[in-house]
């Protein structure tokens, strides 16, 4: 058999239901380690997620079909703070369960891709972990370094006895290759990452020719109808002949049933299929459970496909699962109680409402730390005389509605995890002066293109920009020009007063991601320190450390250049930053959007004159630029990925 019939025009309910068979494929992404309904940065229960809820729901359907596959997608150990204690704060030795993958071998997987968030904590971890799965873990596209050799089994064909008949459903699983940037460190000289789809093409044929009667397609990917995709290359791996169904992931949407991908040609988000290949994505933390029902018919020993359905179900209406909460029970009240542990005390509202538009607070704090750490560092050293500045982002500030906000008073773990989100470790990384002009052009892509002489009203930030690739970068001056193009924006570019050229050198910290290449911001350069310390544990020592309440002072290093216009220059943030507005002098709320949502707006021709009493002549900007000064870096590229590493 060389392939299945699909009919993008024969859904479920036009088939026989005398003459076919079903098959449930049921599908879990990007869980994140949420074991349990519960947010532990704000801590509090939230009913909308958790895999105890998904166990639940899989029972349901186990109970109404009597064959069924449960799969899962990847990025499943990392992500919450729960994963964290496993991993870094309490790590689990390789003799000792892992309560994730117990949690899994309770739900009973046939299969799991890795996702690439399983490298964050290195690959010895990674191997350890799995190994102690009762299914196998697949990746048809990871090698080990230096050889031809998978690292990982590419497939599994699992057997399903349906009505006296053999079905062989062929399960391959695939990452995006961009992990050898993202976790560089973990990764280089240990292994190589093959293209998404080139793999599938490798293994396919190979999958029927070993008897695989229908395929699987468990990619962690999303979707990017763009002919070069290769992170998001589920549009182009829907082509690929003999793939008969996909899970996909690694984007946090849902499908079918939103409109993320409507308007794209070949796929119906209704039916939830692309290219006529029924596919599900199943959202992030257990929020969905993508269930493909394929209608399946037999003759003379060759499976066909008569029907399918494609859905995501919502798992916020179940129960937890009473056995897993049992189950990881232990693990989620060690979490509450490590998350609610003191580190200091703040005399500042630390929060990201305003974040891509200014200076802010919570950028500055991480900036102040990693800036100690690599003075404390680089004393006595060869580097201790170069000049020394830090790179950072506002990791949360928007992305699903969510902020940092932590309030002035005593700061527990939680609140530095809100702060800092990911488990990066502190890298320092050398650059000169062309190199640091094209970093901050490509943060600079955090903004669209402002027309001035547009009555019209204009957004100013780039929502497709992932506001973890907005580095600012303290220790220099410069301001940003939203009514230039993209390579353009960066203007007055100074260090200690004096124009930044080519020929000076720096001494940047930052994380591994970055350092890595994560984001397009820097290629090629030299990293000076490869530290194993997490950039959070640095923020968390910098506050134990200081002396008294900790009183963040934001330099305001950079701005936005003022212009006038007649425009109203808008941008939409969480609506708790109404009252932010009426102390901040170039930002003012304009309505409400909905619930959780407000929309602002931004004058910059004011900034200047009621930010301070400085000489304007003498701001950052103002100054003409020196002849030697770096020139605009080509177009870096698209924004970055998903949260992983910033």
């Amino acid at each position: 058999m060389t392939g299945l019939l699909f009919s993008t025009t024969a859904p479920a309910a036009q088939a026989d239901a005398e003459d076919t068979e079903k098959l449930v494929i049921m599908g879990t992404t990007d869980i994140h380690a949420y074991m349990m309904p519960y947010d532990y940065m704000n801590d509090t229960v939230d009913d909308t997620y958790g895999l105890t809820k998904v166990h639940t729901l899989v029972e349901e359907i186990r109970s109404e079909h009597e064959n069924t596959l449960l799969l899962d997608n990847g990025d499943i150990i990392q992500g919450s703070i729960f994963g964290d204690m496993l991993a870094l704060v309490d790590p689990v030795g390789a003799d000792e369960p892992h309560v994730i993958m117990d949690a899994m071998n309770m739900m009973g997987y046939d299969a799991a891709t890795l996702g690439n968030h399983e490298f964050n904590f290195g690959l010895d971890y990674l191997d350890e972990t799995i190994a102690k799965a009762d299914f196998p873990w697949l990746s048809a596209n990871v090698y080990n370094d230096g050889t031809e050799d998978l690292r990982y089994d590419p497939y599994a064909i699992i057997e399903k006895v349906i009505n006296g008949e053999t079905l062989n459903v062929g399960v391959i699983g695939l990452v995006p290759p961009q992990i050898m940037t993202w976790d560089r460190v973990h990764l280089d000289g240990n292994v190589y990452v093959n293209e998404i789809v080139e793999s599938a093409k490798t293994y396919v044929p190979q999958m029927k020719e070993e008897g695989a009667d229908i395929v699987v397609a468990v990619a962690h990917s999303g979707i990017n109808p763009a002919e070069d995709a290769s992170e998001n290359a589920g549009y182009q791996l829907s082509q690929v002949e003999g793939i008969d169904a996909m899970i996909l992931g690694h984007q946090h949407n849902v499908f079918p049933g939103t409109d993320a991908y409507s308007g794209i040609d070949g796929i119906d988000v209704e039916a939830g299929t692309v290219n006529g290949v029924p596919t599900v994505m199943p959202g992030a933390w257990g929020s969905h459970l993508g269930v493909i029902e394929l209608d399946l018919t037999n003759t003379d020993g060759q499976w066909e496909v008569a029907g399918f359905d494609s859905e995501a179900r919502e798992t916020a209406a179940y129960e937890p699962h009473p056995d897993m909460v049992s189950l990881v029970e232990e693990t989620h009240e060690a979490t509450i109680e490590y998350v609610n542990s003191p580190v200091g005390d703040t005399a500042t509202d630390l929060n990201t409402f305003f974040s891509r538009v200014m200076d802010n607070e919570v950028v500055q704090l991480v900036n102040d730390a990693q800036l100690d750490y690599m003075e404390q560092n680089f004393a006595s050293t060869e580097y201790e005389d170069m000049a020394m500045l830090s790179a950072a982002a506002p990791f949360r500030a928007g992305r699903g509605g969510a902020y940092t906000n932590v309030e002035e008073g005593s700061i527990a773990i939680r609140d530095v995890n809100d702060i800092y989100v990911y488990p990066n470790t502190l890298h320092v990384v050398k650059v000169n002066g062309t190199e640091l002009h094209n970093w901050l052009e490509r943060s600079a892509e955090n903004f669209l293109q402002i027309d001035p002489d547009s009555s019209d009203r204009q957004y100013v930030i780039n929502t497709d920009f992932a506001s973890f690739d907005f580095d600012t970068i303290e220790g220099v001056e410069y301001q940003i020009d939203v009514t230039q193009p993209v390579g353009e924006r960066i203007v007055g570019l100074t260090y200690e007063g004096e124009d930044v050229t080519e020929e000076d050198e720096f001494l940047v910290a930052t994380n591994n991601y970055r350092a890595g290449g994560g984001g397009a911001h820097i290629d090629g350069v030299e990293t000076v320190l490869a530290s194993t310390d997490e950039n959070r544990e640095v923020i968390i020592d910098y506050i134990r450390d200081h002396d008294g309440p900790l009183e963040v002072e934001v330099t305001n290093n950079w701005s936005l250049v003022p212009f006038e216009t007649d425009a109203q220059v808008v941008f939409e943030s969480d609506l708790q930053g109404e009252p932010l507005a009426d102390t901040t002098p170039f930002v003012s709320f304009v309505e409400t959007v909905n619930d959780t949502t407000g929309l602002f707006q931004i004058h910059p021709q004011e900034h200047v004159e009621d930010g301070d009493d400085e000489d304007e002549d003498d701001r950052p900007g103002n100054r003409p630029p020196h002849a030697g000064q770096p020139g605009p870096p080509p177009h870096a590229g698209q924004p970055g990925p998903p949260p992983h590493a910033n």
